[in-house]
């Protein structure tokens, strides 16, 4: 479809959706310390990041699939009104289960936010100008995401922890306003039957997977999996059979589709365990306060800030995107490592920040090309599906390896632990991503050998 709405308008009305989306996902991770002391949160802390990723991923198809036959603007109200209602939930909350409901019903809305901010680009940005418009959008994520460890850290020590979700109030407002006032002629519909089964089954699937790598899950292990195994097949077998599925097989056959799902999940699991764990040793192991470890982080989200914006550009103005994927995580690799050994941090962070910059443009641009129009909304919100279940994945990992090497019976406030009875459950953390960030590379570089990854036009 060719828009009638000038690139301009398009970008500074989705771009405030954006950033709201990616700056709820940073700014709450200075404070959780501060949340975990007064909500007693013990053990269960990482669960304030992990509730809302989890809801987040698993609703983020179904917006995709109901935009693609209400119109992308109407489910932009509806995400932005669940976030804005779950933010106020959580801003009251009193107790860690409410907080922890109240980040659920935030999750719901925000997994729709920048997947169909994405979407909108891919539907009305000419195809010579998406890399140039990638650049720009994966900036404003990356600036916002420095924005929020900064005002996560300032807010909690000067104001309260509970700033961090009032802010979204008046962010919320505008971006709703600028959506209903700029886009509205995006709101085309398509008649089909929505599948609601295998939508249902894919959260169940979701959340099932999530549950099962987390340490602090409520059920056995045997069961979850059981259930998983269970709602897999059931899911496999539905989608086989509807005429309009949430999961379209053909998108498999898609150039470099499903390689650029499974790395863009691989390079949100690194991204979402430094932004999580490091601000977590920062404070609980070396004694810095909030606002010095998000001073820290911001080292982190320049250099992706710097790294996605110069790839998009490059790409844009190229053509190709294949050598920054291979290098991308070639120097997420090297960094992590160098954080394991607690070895030039600051200049460590800077490495992994340009090259996990690097990947999400180079992998959002191949995505949004390869997609016909008629499955760009679905296929565009598997793709995020694929981001955001990397970034729930990575804390349920990161958790499971921090927590199997802490001393046994450490289920209280953790930061009260001394400093050398953490250092392990960090160590273990580290090496845990550092060998993920390998394996990515080692994929990248395996589908370049097989021609999984073509270049693009610009």
């Amino acid at each position: 479809m060719t828009s009638k709405i000038s690139p301009k308008t398009i970008f500074s009305s989705v771009a405030l959706v954006i950033a709201l989306g990616s700056l709820e996902k940073s700014i709450v991770t200075t404070p959780l310390p501060m949340i975990g002391a007064e909500l007693h949160a013990g053990a269960a802390l990482t669960w304030v990041v992990t509730a809302y990723l989890l809801a987040a991923t698993a609703v983020l198809p179904l917006y995709g699939k109901l935009s693609d036959l209400f119109g992308r603007v109407r489910m932009l109200n509806i995400g932005i009104g669940l976030f804005l209602a779950g933010s106020v939930a959580c801003a009251l909350s009193q107790d860690l289960q409410t907080l922890l409901a109240a980040r659920v019903l935030q999750g719901l809305g925000g997994g729709g936010l920048i997947a169909l901010a994405f979407t909108v680009i891919a539907d009305t940005i000419p195809p010579r100008e998406v890399g140039k418009y990638q650049g720009y959008i994966s900036a404003v994520y990356a600036v916002s995401s420095i924005a929020g460890p900064l005002l996560g850290g300032y807010f909690t020590e000067q104001l309260s922890w509970r700033w961090i979700f009032w802010i979204n109030l008046p962010l919320g407002a505008l971006a709703v306003f600028l959506i209903n006032r700029n886009l509205k002629q995006l709101n085309v519909r398509r008649h089909s039957r929505f599948d609601w089964k295998g939508a249902a089954l894919l959260i169940t699937v979701t959340t099932l997977t999530l549950l099962l790598l987390s340490p602090e899950a409520a059920l056995p292990a045997v069961w979850l999996s059981a259930a998983l195994g269970v709602a897999l097949l059931l899911l496999i077998l539905i989608e086989r059979r509807v005429h309009d599925p949430i999961l379209p097989a053909h998108l498999a056959r898609l150039p470099g589709y499903l390689v650029s799902v499974l790395l863009v999940m691989l390079s949100q699991l690194l991204m979402f365990a430094v932004l999580v764990y490091l601000p977590l040793q920062m404070q609980w192991q070396k004694g810095m306060s909030a606002s010095e470890s998000g001073a820290i982080m911001v080292i982190f989200m320049i250099c992706i800030t710097a790294g996605a914006f110069v790839g998009g550009k490059l790409i844009g103005r190229t053509g190709h995107y294949k050598s920054f994927v291979a290098v991308g995580f070639g120097l997420a690799a090297v960094a992590l490592w160098q954080i394991h050994f607690d070895a030039w941090v600051r200049l460590a962070l800077g490495f992994a920040g340009i090259g996990l910059g690097l990947v999400l443009p180079a992998l959002s641009v191949v995505v949004q090309n390869a997609l016909p129009r008629q499955d760009r909304g679905i296929g565009m919100s598997l793709f995020n599906f694929g981001r955001e279940l990397g970034g729930a994945v990575g804390v349920a990992i990161c958790s499971m390896l921090f927590h199997f090497r802490l001393p046994a019976g450490s289920d209280g406030d953790l930061s009260r632990l001394a400093p050398d009875l953490l250092a392990p459950g960090f160590s273990a953390t580290y090496i845990g991503m550092a060998l993920i960030a390998t394996l990515a590379l080692l994929i990248t570089l395996l589908a370049l050998k097989r021609h999984e990854l073509a270049s693009i036009s610009a």
